[in-house]
């Protein structure tokens, strides 16, 4: 039974280079990677976590300098945008990162000094969207919470039975997308929006049934819910600009799932009925490419996770695992930053020992390639890694997943 390691801080710094690797090695040969950031050739940054992706290739990450926590972003040429100031009155704590086509940036602020809440943040300076005496349920943030409009989706609610609501903000005004006057009692999981302010999210119903649904000017719709394959722990709810929902589940015959769903149709990505046994986020893009975290039923002792997937096979479907060669190091643990975008490149956070056995940590890419790449060598691609989500609660017959903060982001597993 995999658990939650404690992780070493790590000293970070910022310089990427193309490195020549073993695909053999890496066991992966459809992808390439790249370093966006790390604490053994980046010596300006420490505590380094996060990693979405947009469609650029464009990865954002959050490091510690010698003047405070702050967010910062990069391609992967070796330049890098500071997204968000290190703020030198107090300290970002932060929780939660999403970053757009427009390179604006997402986040989650779970300290006092700033104020605790949702900021929006390009060029350097934050916009807040959204605090706790809003009404905020919960801090944080997933990368599929923000959108290319610069708008966000969250579930405000002050107290858990009466007034939750779902809501979007961009800085200005919050607007109410759905409530608990109708069908829903309570929204338990954080929504995700596409860029048609489509909303899709998890909710308890009323009626005791809970679900994965989507609205669209009120208009809603259901995605799959506990009445027939399904039993309940619907969590990681993602939506792409095609309307296709992903979220992981339990089925009736008690195993846990990647599934999608159009409000007509069910697929299962992957189950835990062979060889994995847990997974830790999920995310779909517009071409319906999926990317998961997962643990396997052989896997290693208290990792993260074993790999990071694009399918149901754990080995033709690996992008990366536990024991695959990066950096000339071997790779030690893996979290899933929770996104992909629409060339199919992946984010990553990576946990490596090279051969004198010291750590090195890093938020990494992996860009996708042809099958048909060398036998032996392959150039190293951008790579980057980002955590998003939280750990919550679930009611009834939901899945138990718990929660690590690694350099100040929290990770649910």
């Amino acid at each position: 039974m995999n658990s939650c390691p404690k992780f070493l801080a790590a000293i970070a710094g910022t310089f990427l280079s193309l490195v020549t690797i073993d695909v053999n090695l890496a066991q992966a040969a459809n992808f390439t990677f790249t370093s966006i950031v790390n604490d053994r050739d980046n010596k300006d940054f420490f505590g380094i976590g996060g990693g979405p992706i947009n469609d650029n290739g464009t990865v954002a990450f959050v490091a510690t300098t010698s003047s405070g926590q702050g967010i910062f972003s990069s391609n992967g040429s070796g330049a890098f945008t500071t997204a968000l100031k290190p703020y030198p009155q107090g300290s970002y704590a932060i929780n939660g990162l999403g970053i757009n086509n427009s390179d604006t940036v997402a986040f989650g602020n779970i300290s006092s000094l700033p104020p605790e809440g949702l900021y929006i943040s390009k060029g350097g300076n934050a916009t807040r969207v959204v605090t706790p005496s809003d009404g905020l349920f919960v801090t944080s943030l997933s990368p599929a919470a923000f959108n290319d409009s610069g708008t966000l989706v969250f579930g405000l609610s002050k107290n858990f039975d009466n007034g939750a609501t779902i809501a979007t903000g961009n800085g200005g005004p919050l607007t109410t997308v759905v409530d608990t006057s109708g069908l829903f009692r309570f929204f338990d999981q954080p929504p995700a929006i596409n860029d048609a302010n489509v909303v899709a999210f998890q909710a308890t119903l009323k009626d005791g049934r809970q679900g994965v649904f989507t609205i669209k000017d009120g208009t809603i719709t259901t995605i799959a819910d506990n009445t027939s394959l399904f039993s309940g722990g619907f969590v990681g709810v993602g939506i792409n600009n095609t309307g296709t929902a992903i979220f992981d589940a339990f089925r009736e015959d008690g195993k846990e799932g990647i599934f999608t769903g159009n409000g007509k149709t069910i697929t299962t990505i992957a189950d835990t009925s062979s060889s994995f046994s847990r997974f830790s986020g999920n995310a779909i893009n517009d071409n319906n490419q999926v990317a998961f975290g997962a643990t396997l039923r052989d896997g290693a002792e208290n990792v993260l996770s074993d790999g990071i997937f694009t399918g149901a096979d754990p080995i033709a479907d690996k992008v990366i695992g536990i024991g695959d060669s990066l950096l000339g190091a071997t790779v030690t643990n893996l979290f899933f930053s929770g996104n992909i975008n629409n060339s199919g490149q992946i984010p990553f956070f990576a946990e490596l020992r090279d051969d004198s056995g010291k750590t090195i940590t890093g938020v990494f890419r992996a860009d996708r390639v042809s099958k048909s790449i060398p036998e032996f060598t392959s150039t190293l691609g951008l790579l980057a890694f980002g955590a998003l989500g939280t750990g919550l609660a679930l009611k009834g017959k939901l899945k138990q997943k718990s929660t690590v903060r690694i350099n100040g982001l929290t990770y649910t597993i």
